[in-house]
């Protein structure tokens, strides 16, 4: 967790991470899905949905939010099948959130492309794993914002708060 937590900071893997989500914008600009901004999207154990996440991925969206979530409140939200950053029908972190919020919607129409974009862009970060020789973990998202939470108040990172 710690050298995720410290190669999160790396300026050329903050660099490919953002890429990324730039990439992912215009793709999904292209399709142009619909969002209610229900946050049904969030509501992973409403929807039969999971969050796949990698360790590095997480770090970064950890490092780069500014709220923080609390173990008490991280374990209530893993326990709902909901993410600890829905706030009311909206994400708390909408700049922040990891790819595989950026790639899945919950429009009725065809999703192929949702998830081709999704495959892909999990790919780059495996490569960029691999290319640096990062620990690898995939993970479902409410179980890693647990364990950075846990980690936090526990001072892993360093003594105080992440940010």
């Amino acid at each position: 967790m710690q050298i995720w937590w410290r190669l999160s900071a790396d300026p050329l893997i903050d660099e490919a991470l953002r890429a990324l989500h730039e990439h992912a914008a215009t793709v999904v600009e292209l399709h142009r899905p619909v969002c209610l901004a229900s946050g049904r999207c969030c509501q992973f154990k409403n929807h039969d949905h999971l969050l796949a996440v990698t360790g590095l991925e997480a770090a970064w969206t950890w490092r780069n939010t500014q709220r923080v979530i609390s173990t008490t409140a991280a374990t209530n939200a893993q326990q709902q099948g909901a993410c600890a950053y829905l706030d009311g029908k909206l994400c708390s972190i909408h700049g922040e959130r990891p790819t595989g919020c950026r790639t899945y919607f919950c429009d009725r129409g065809d999703g192929t492309w949702q998830s081709t974009l999704s495959e892909s862009l999990h790919q780059s970060i495996r490569r960029i794993h691999d290319e640096r020789e990062i620990p690898y973990l995939c993970a479902e998202w409410t179980w890693l914002v647990k364990a950075f939470s846990a980690a936090d108040e526990r001072g892993v990172f360093f003594k105080g708060s992440l940010h």
